[in-house]
């Protein structure tokens, strides 16, 4: 009878630890599996340089194409250009933009100023990217969904 006993505790601890270790496995899993894409996610501003972006203005985006392009908009004007991405390094060739003027460019001329840095690699955390140059992070974004 004891013999029976033991031999059950043992299966049950075994089998308890087998569980754990699955679930662990499953939840990082599923939690790397919710990483946004790079390429096509359309990817909101929300810092340059730490600094918040305000909510009050045509919120500046940016989207990353399968064919080494990406464009977007700086907030008035939409701007384009190229990139090279490895797994977690980044190459941005910035090509031009539009020249419209607007009543509020602060954020649209700090922005553009960014797109002009030497990036070195990028990070995704769930639905956050991070441009990073050799100092640290430059520009920081949120997955959004695009309006119509």
């Amino acid at each position: 009878m004891k013999r029976t006993t033991v031999i059950f505790s043992i299966f049950f601890v075994v089998l308890l630890a087998l569980s754990v270790t699955a679930c662990m496995t499953a939840k990082k899993k599923a939690e790397m599996a919710q990483n946004k894409p790079l390429v096509e996610t359309y990817w909101v501003l929300k810092s340059v340089k730490g600094e918040d972006i305000p909510k009050n203005i045509i919120t500046p985006f940016i989207v990353f194409h399968s064919d080494g392009t990406y464009n977007g908009n700086l907030g008035c004007n939409k701007f384009f250009g190229s990139y090279r991405s490895g797994k977690a390094s980044i190459k941005m060739e910035y090509g031009g933009a539009t020249k419209r003027l607007c009543e509020t460019m602060k954020v649209e001329k700090m922005f553009m100023l960014q797109l002009h840095s030497d990036f070195k690699q990028y990070e995704i955390i769930k639905d956050t990217l991070v441009l990073k140059d050799k100092e640290g992070e430059v520009l920081r974004f949120f997955a959004g969904v695009k309006p119509e």
